[in-house]
């Protein structure tokens, strides 16, 4: 073959080389210049689906689980530190303290002592509830108190210490009494937290009574000449003066020195007759026993001796 020939021949074959490799560079080449274009456009899809799904999410945030109207709970309040000088019993030198309450207290009127001045009687005990005021400062404590007196008493055998036998009464009581008292005690404390002391003194007062005190006559049942005093069932009530049954020294029972007879009512003072219309009340010593287990409450146990005899008591009450 001519030298030319083979020449060509070997261009020609070098140049379909060349193309067969340069149409997959230039396919590459189109392809990589084409994939960022791709890129951006998946980019922009996957984005703006990430951003619906993200709206979405702070829609249901800002709406919430509340139903519409309903308002957000307010947060629980932090519990505020107690102060301990707010329940401290101890009392301070120079201020005052004040208390209102309520009071009991239960009178015994032993029978021994109105044997010390007639004969008979029983033991009585009066019952007395009340409102109470107390004012405190340096130690000194005053009690005012208003209380309800039940001074009824159920029938017994009474006369004067020097009448004879046929002078016994069968006596009877639906008295009550409206009763007013002031009380000064001294303070002596026993721990140092303030909350028990002892107390020493007294009180003064007055009773507005009311209801009717009761007076008969009376003989021994059965028409014996004597019978025990002490038990009101032993006599029976005179219904009008009659000459029997008599004393062993021949005194009539039923007589006619007074009309205490069957219905009577005692008189007050006012009236000429033995029942009070006012009654003195004095009680000396008193002695009491106060606990305060905080500064707001005291309680108090007293007792002692009054004109209406022995007393015991409880009594409460709470700082103002």
């Amino acid at each position: 073959m001519p030298s030319d020939l083979r020449r060509g021949s070997a261009r020609a074959a070098r140049s379909f080389q060349v193309s067969i490799l340069a149409a997959p560079l230039a396919l590459g080449a189109v392809l990589l210049l084409a994939s960022p274009a791709r890129a951006d456009e998946g980019e922009g899809f996957d984005k703006k689906g990430d951003d619906a799904i993200a709206a979405e999410k702070n829609a249901r945030a800002e709406k919430g689980d509340k139903m519409p109207g309903e308002k957000d709970k307010p947060p629980p309040a932090a519990d505020a530190p107690t102060d301990p000088a707010k329940y401290d019993p101890l009392e301070k030198p120079g201020t005052r303290y004040n208390f209102v309450g309520v009071r009991f207290r239960d009178v015994i009127v032993p029978k021994f002592m109105i044997n010390w001045f007639a004969d008979g009687g029983a033991t009585v005990n009066v019952a007395m509830v009340g409102a109470e005021f107390s004012t405190r400062k340096n130690g000194i404590e005053a009690d005012f108190a208003v209380q309800y007196a039940d001074y009824s008493m159920k029938p017994f055998m009474f006369k004067g210490k020097s009448d004879g036998e046929e002078a016994f009464e069968i006596v009877s009581s639906t008295m009550k009494m409206a009763l007013f008292t002031a009380e000064i005690l001294y303070d002596v404390p026993i721990d140092k937290t303030g909350k028990l002391s002892f107390l020493i003194g007294g009180g003064i007062g007055f009773g507005v009574v009311a209801g009717n005190l009761y007076r008969q006559q009376a003989a021994p049942a059965g028409g014996l000449q004597t019978a025990d005093p002490g038990d009101v069932t032993k006599w029976v009530g005179c219904a009008k003066a009659t000459a029997s049954p008599t004393t062993k020294t021949g005194a009539p029972y039923c007589d006619s020195s007074n009309s205490h007879f069957t219905g009577y009512t005692e008189p007050s003072w006012a009236n000429g007759g033995s029942k009070p219309n006012i009654f003195p009340w004095l009680s000396l010593p008193q002695l009491s026993f106060r606990y305060k287990p905080i500064k707001q409450l005291q309680t108090r146990f007293d007792t002692g001796f009054s004109t209406s005899g022995f007393f015991f008591g409880l009594s409460a009450g709470y700082g103002l």
